[in-house]
């Protein structure tokens, strides 16, 4: 197990594989108040070059982070000490969910030095287009559970069980499509990265109501000049129309969707990510 000490606290993360003539890959997990996964599919990237991932501060085993400090900003300064600290010069920047909306930030902060490309893997750089696609997905559940949804919404209702297994329901077909890895998702348990996740999103994945509801930085997609693959899920809640409009929108951007996944490819179709991922990275290393 191995941590990073920065001004901003401790930093719990990962690296494999050895170094090469091909450039490292940083990965970026989701939530926010996710955690990465030492043993996770991503890593099977790291076959071919070194692989980062870590767990971002105030969650997992990564050390405590005042409430004060729970904003982008405060990620992006966690980012920029990381790669100090790692020595990387040149890098391919990646990420999945909020890690893409990281991923985004960090590259407008530092003005894209040190990225050679970005692989943004089910984006969301937009919580009103994100808003926008859960509202169409959750139309396509059963009428019940959709009273459900507006109704426990409306009053705050959202611990409620039928909250719950009405959100369980939309997870199974858009967010993890394997139901013992969903239902082992769920039963995780990760307190203090859940009330970041709380605090800067909401009571659940289509319902942004946190800080980063109001969060949109597609405007600012033209200037990022570096080789970028936007990857969506055929059922992704990061639906695959939304990224390839993405993807238009960035000077040297690409798109790529991944039959039979949804939300969670990394635990859907591992191979035909991690495949999708190299043929494009190496192009650029």
């Amino acid at each position: 197990m191995s941590f990073i000490e920065h001004r901003l606290g401790k930093t719990h993360f990962t690296t494999k594989g050895k170094s090469t003539d091909r450039l490292p890959v940083i990965w970026l997990h989701g939530g926010p108040g996710g955690t990465h996964n030492p043993n996770g599919n991503l890593f099977k990237l790291s076959n071919k070059r070194k692989v980062y991932a870590y767990t971002q501060l105030g969650s997992g085993k990564s050390s405590d982070l005042n409430k004060r400090q729970w904003r982008i900003s405060t990620f992006v300064q966690e980012l920029q000490l990381l790669v100090a600290a790692w020595g990387l010069k040149d890098f391919h920047l990646m990420g999945g969910s909020w890690g893409t909306t990281l991923a985004l930030e960090y590259y407008l902060k530092v003005g894209g030095q040190g990225i050679r490309s970005m692989v943004l893997q089910s984006p969301m750089l937009s919580a009103v287009d994100w808003q926008k696609d859960a509202n169409r997905l959750i139309k396509a559940l059963p009428k019940a559970t959709q009273r459900v949804i507006q109704a426990c919404q409306a009053v705050g209702a959202t611990d409620a069980r039928v909250y719950q297994e009405a959100l369980a329901l939309y997870y199974s077909r858009h967010v993890l499509r394997r139901p013992n890895k969903l239902k082992a998702m769920l039963a995780r348990k990760n307190p203090r990265g859940a009330a970041i996740y709380q605090h800067m999103w909401g009571s659940s994945e289509f319902s942004a109501t946190g800080t980063l509801a109001d969060f949109d930085q597609t405007h600012r997609l033209q200037d990022v000049h570096c080789p970028t693959l936007i990857v969506c899920g055929e059922h992704d809640e990061a639906t695959p129309k939304t990224g390839a409009r993405y993807a238009k929108r960035l000077p040297q951007g690409a798109f790529h969707e991944i039959p039979g996944a949804s939300h969670a490819i990394w635990e859907e179709q591992p191979h035909r990510l991690k495949n999708t991922i190299n043929q494009f990275i190496q192009r650029w290393d």
